[in-house]
């Protein structure tokens, strides 16, 4: 494949997954409006999410197991354009009671392209274009977050909430039929590329045993980090504009709009992230200061919360988004590309990304009844424990990788 090829595959994957936000947060990013409009409370709207992401990440599974085996050219436009018509058919008045069923099936059909889009990049690009890939990739998340929400707050404005589902199925129609026609061009008729087809005849085959226990093991053990930096992650993006209403009596248009300083500081994140790798090379040991850091930020917010520093807790959620993204792009990203020469990148990102979506899962009805409960202060305390609790794994991590340095070290000097 050419250079040309190669920058025309990155720019199709980064824009299918970034537009495809539209239509997976159209419903996440009119919080308020949605819940004024249908007269429902935070429970009743966390329904439809909680079905979203509970679908997303048993679909992200069941794809990253599956994905080896679709015809990439067709799969992408069809999951696309399904997505299309379920946020069109809210445009047009579907009930607040559909929401959950119509919800549930997006996430099915959005959990296609993140696995498949990784196996298409590590099967096409050489080692240049795939850091490339990683970068662009990474910033995904924030770009279409900013994207969702940016129109979501301008359509607020004019009380049309319901044309942000009208945009996200315009435009995932469109990626997807460019996606269809351009498809054989930019893999070059779907051969890798020469330099991917030389390092994979050098490589060694690995046992299936060891193969497989190589999956489990970055799977439970990243697997924990991903479930609590996605319950942050969505937990803040989904009611950040919920929080600014109801604690400083903000309107829905200046509550998502001030919202936006979450994926605004998001999509530097990832960024921040591949560059802190390059310093912190061990993932455990990056996520883990990654951790520390957003419970120094959750424990500002805890002090502050209900007081006139508004604009310092909106900094300081900003700074946990960014965070909780270049910790989301460590896991999803960073690690699965990491390993694409012993394993199956589209299968530990559908793993990994899986296990995220648990986190997503649990952050919309667990928070909204916590909310309910105990106010948002509550809320931010159990998210401080959370991150402390990962800080903690971290430092374990670290201490037994130490001991086992240390041994292996001692050994090879008594022999």
């Amino acid at each position: 494949m050419t250079k040309k090829q190669q920058r025309t595959l990155v720019f199709f994957c980064w824009a299918v997954y970034t537009f495809a936000y539209l239509g997976r947060y159209s419903y996440n990013s009119n919080v308020g409006p949605i819940t004024d409009h249908y007269g429902v409370n935070a429970i009743l709207f966390a329904v439809p999410t909680t079905f979203f992401f509970f679908s997303y990440g048993a679909g992200q599974i069941a794809n990253g197991l599956l994905c080896g085996k679709y015809k990439m050219r067709y799969i992408i436009p069809a999951a696309l354009i399904v997505s299309s018509g379920i946020n069109a058919a809210v445009f047009f008045g579907a009930p607040f009671g559909s929401f959950g069923a119509l919800w549930l099936v997006n996430g099915i059909c959005q959990s296609v392209l993140w696995p498949s889009l990784l196996l298409i990049l590590s099967r096409h690009l050489d080692e240049h274009y795939m850091r490339v890939a990683l970068v662009a990739m990474g910033t995904t998340v924030g770009v279409g977050t900013v994207l969702a929400y940016g129109a979501s707050a301008l359509f607020a404005l004019f009380d049309g909430f319901r044309f942000s589902f009208l945009l996200a199925a315009v435009v995932m129609t469109t990626i997807g039929v460019f996606w269809f026609f351009c498809y054989p061009y930019m893999t070059g008729g779907g051969a890798a590329t020469p330099n991917v087809e030389k390092k994979k005849a050098k490589e060694p085959q690995n046992p299936k045993n060891a193969y497989a226990k190589l999956v489990a093991l970055l799977v439970l053990l990243y697997g924990s980090y991903a479930v609590i930096l996605n319950f942050i992650k969505d937990g803040l993006g989904t009611w950040v504009p919920k929080i600014l209403k109801d604690s400083y009596g903000l309107s829905d248009s200046l509550s998502i709009v001030l919202t936006l300083v979450l994926p605004v500081f998001g999509a530097f994140g990832a960024t921040m992230a591949v560059f802190a790798n390059k310093k912190v090379k061990v993932h455990s040991d990056l996520l883990g200061l990654f951790f520390l850091a957003t419970a120094v930020l959750t424990g500002v917010i805890i002090l502050l919360l209900n007081s006139s520093y508004w604009w310092i807790i909106l900094v300081c959620f900003g700074l946990s988004a960014m965070l909780m993204h270049g910790a989301n792009a460590i896991v999803t990203s960073v690690l699965p590309l990491s390993y694409g020469k012993k394993l199956n990148a589209g299968l530990l990102a559908g793993l990994l990304n899986g296990t995220c979506y648990v986190g997503s899962t649990l952050s919309q009805i667990i928070i909204a009844s916590i909310a309910v409960a105990g106010g948002w202060k509550t809320v931010f305390q159990v998210l401080f424990f959370a991150c402390v609790f990962l800080v903690a794994l971290s430092l374990v991590l670290f201490l037994v990788r130490l001991f086992q340095t240390k041994k292996a070290a001692s050994e090879e000097v008594s022999q």
